[in-house]
């Protein structure tokens, strides 16, 4: 079967009315690199399957990046893994990464929201990422990690630094960065696992060092698994609290709902996450041949899941382009993605965001969006890079 192209430069205009044309057809689109899967029981059941790997150094080499620390740290890390590899791995960071450990932080998210709120609450106006939303996941991770205060803000540089390849329209130009920074970081992570050894904390570091030294880790395992946490956790959250506040400023119905406390928060971000999720879609790569709703793929062919596709899927969501919490609630959303590599820090950007939307919207009156705001690609991760707002501090 031919599948039908869809043309990237239609994709970057006007993503959401390009797979929504592109759904109508087909539920696969040609991409050149790559097919695309657009529908949400597909998606979800691809992303189940485990005869499809996430392979992350054959797509970066897609995007032109096949060497150096940046590729080779992904090519061992253990978001790479399969299989038994990869369960070994993630049985024994979730006794570390438990529901729990977030809990416990909640009071330390609400006061940081509060703390950044106070820095713009007077002006009426900010702009939002480089004031809030740039600032406040790395505080989540830094707490939860276990990160000394005075090393908190370069920890956050190399946050964004890493972030950068989760965007494969810039990361080959500006691999160097990407390099260094990770270099820095796994440096001071091996520095902070030793250090916990020696003087154990209440923290996730240490956990992570106890488990990974009962299950005889290697050396570099413990750094680069760390590594991993700050390079999943912190540029996700990071657009989707942009992301949430874009949306709920086209409907200040909700924003004051939130206040009031007529409407709870933990849904109203989950519509957010649905309506606009920061991660728009994931690659995974054929292992052995799979034949799905009579399609065969063979080994080595990439795929593309578009999460953006399958949670504006009409045949799942009937009403997919409005923002609607009650509604839209019934379904999950796949922002989080589903099956063996669902986000293992969903807890941990669930209670970031709750705990920032409780914050602004009892702080701010819902927000106007304001000329200057600047935008990613629509592609893997994006989000506002500049975001100015205005509003009404309340009382």
């Amino acid at each position: 079967m031919t599948r039908p192209r869809m043309d990237i430069m239609d994709f970057v205009a006007e993503p959401l009315e390009a797979l929504r044309r592109a759904r109508q057809t087909s539920w696969l689109t040609d991409l050149d690199a790559a097919t695309g899967v657009l529908t949400h029981q597909d998606v979800r059941a691809m992303l189940a399957d485990p005869r499809l790997h996430s392979n992350f150094p054959d797509f970066l080499r897609t995007f032109g990046v096949d060497s150096g620390p940046f590729f080779d740290w992904m090519a061992g890390s253990p978001l790479n893994r399969e299989g038994a590899e990869h369960l070994r791995w993630r049985s024994l960071l979730s006794r570390a990464f438990t529901p729990r450990s977030v809990e416990r932080i909640r009071p330390f998210l609400r006061d940081s929201a509060h703390e950044l709120i106070d820095g713009f609450a007077a002006r009426r106006a900010c702009e939002f990422v480089g004031e809030f939303a740039d600032a406040y996941p790395s505080l989540g991770l830094c707490e939860l990690i276990g990160v000394p205060r005075a090393d908190r803000d370069r920890f956050r540089g190399w946050a964004n630094a890493i972030g950068l390849g989760f965007s494969p329209l810039e990361l080959a130009g500006r691999i160097g960065e990407v390099d260094e920074a990770l270099v820095q970081l796994l440096a001071y992570a091996r520095e902070l696992a030793a250090a916990r050894r020696a003087a154990p904390g209440d923290d996730l570091v240490t956990r992570i060092a106890q488990a990974a030294d009962e299950a005889e880790w290697t050396e570099d395992e413990v750094p680069a698994a760390i590594a991993g946490l700050v390079f999943a956790g912190h540029e996700t959250t990071k657009n989707q609290l942009g992301w949430m506040v874009t949306v709920l400023a086209s409907h200040p119905t909700v924003w004051e709902a939130v206040a009031a406390g007529t409407i709870p928060v933990a849904p109203v971000v989950e519509e957010a996450m649905r309506h606009r999720s920061a991660v728009t879609s994931t690659g995974r790569t054929v292992a052995e041949p799979v034949e799905h709703r009579g399609e065969r793929f063979e080994t080595g062919e990439r795929l593309l899941l578009s999460l953006w596709s399958a949670d504006h899927d009409e045949a799942t969501y009937t009403h997919p382009e409005r923002f609607d919490p009650a509604a839209n609630g019934e379904i999950p959303h796949l922002a989080f993605g589903h099956g063996a590599h669902f986000c293992l820090g969903a807890a941990l950007a669930r209670a970031e965001l709750q705990e920032a939307l409780a914050a602004l919207t009892a702080r701010l009156g819902s927000p106007t969006l304001e000329a200057g705001a600047a935008w990613r690609s629509p592609m893997g991760i994006t989000g506002p890079e500049r975001l100015p707002i205005t509003f009404q501090a309340r009382g």
